[in-house]
């Protein structure tokens, strides 16, 4: 049977919107939560419940309609949870992280995945959830997969908003190596911490996102059909890709630190240097002037008419060898 042509995409304003998929792979968008008991009773029937801003209200929702235990409410009210799959009876309660604006802010996303239905809560309106509504509503006859496509078609957009971070943080450690090298930035040293420290947030939430997906690929839960499991293989590869590259990344950092320390102590060994040569040859000048300047008799030269400028000749001979020997021993 063919299924028939998905709705047309729409950019998701409301606050909470749910798309409902029937047994036909026909999605509709549903009016009220009222209808979600209904919809799911029906064999084939699955639906995406997405909740921005959540409120006490909405969480007693859902636990009046899917039977949520209290436990993973309370971890999706009070966010700032690390990334982990819990596993309950029904449902699996997975947290993630996206990365969302021009700052690359992580927004915290709760899913909550059951065998006929996916509710996501986060707050704000990331541009990747709207992203996926947009990806799983052109599915076609993937939809037939059920709720494992819906599951892969999320954390496949959430996934792929590192993917351009990744970039623009290489990019910036190669104009940041480059600068250090070329011309001396004072600032590179706050630079590199701010990109490591970067580096090391996306690493902390993509981290645990391993164990995520190798608990999705186990086939022992009756939850996600078993030709779901190549999508969750996909977004598992492209997790150990991108914290490969964070790892280049972060060892890249780290020698550029590295270097950039190494290349101040040289600038600041050859400044030293310099500035020796110079205390050398006003040391020297200040003896001579010094000698030849006491009021004491049988001073050479002091009587002599050109006594002033033989001193004056043969300190400037003395600071000449001076410079003369610090060039041969490049300290300049």
């Amino acid at each position: 049977m063919t299924c028939p042509p998905p709705i047309a995409a729409t950019e998701p304003a409301a606050r909470i919107w749910i798309l409902a998929c029937d047994a036909e792979c026909a999605v509709r968008e549903m009016a009220r939560t009222e209808e979600i008991s209904d919809w799911l009773a029906r064999p084939g029937h699955f639906i995406w419940l997405d909740i921005a801003d959540p409120t006490a209200a909405d969480f007693a929702m859902l636990r009046e309609e899917f039977g949520f235990h209290p436990l993973s409410l309370e971890d999706a009210a009070n966010q700032q949870q690390r990334p982990k799959v819990d596993e309950y009876p029904t449902y699996y309660y997975v947290v993630t992280y996206v990365l969302d604006g021009p700052d690359d802010a992580l927004i915290e996303v709760d899913l909550f995945v059951g065998e006929n239905y996916v509710v996501s809560t986060h707050p704000g309106r990331p541009a990747a959830l709207a992203e996926a509504r947009r990806r799983w509503e052109r599915g076609g006859e993937l939809l037939r997969e059920g709720v494992g496509f819906l599951v892969y078609t999320i954390t496949d957009a959430i996934i792929d908003t590192y993917f351009p971070a990744v970039d623009r943080i290489e990019d910036e450690i190669d104009a940041t190596q480059e600068a250090i090298f070329t011309r001396f930035q004072p600032d590179a040293v706050r630079q590199l911490l701010a990109l490591k420290g970067k580096l090391f947030e996306i690493r902390r939430v993509l981290y645990p996102l391993r164990e995520t997906f190798n608990t999705f690929l186990r086939r022992d839960r009756p939850i996600f059909r078993a030709s779901s499991f190549l999508y969750f293989q996909d977004v598992y590869d492209h997790v150990l890709r991108l914290l490969d590259v964070v790892d280049i990344q972060r060892e890249m950092l780290t020698g550029t630190l590295d270097a950039y320390l190494s290349a101040v102590s040289n600038r600041l060994s050859e400044t030293v240097q310099r500035l020796t040569v110079l205390a050398v040859c006003l040391t020297i000048g200040a003896l001579v002037f010094g000698a030849f300047g006491m009021n004491l008799p049988g001073i050479p030269w002091a009587q002599h008419p050109q006594g002033f400028a033989v001193v004056v000749a043969m300190t400037l001979f003395l600071v000449g060898v001076t410079l003369s020997l610090a060039r041969w021993r490049r300290w300049l």
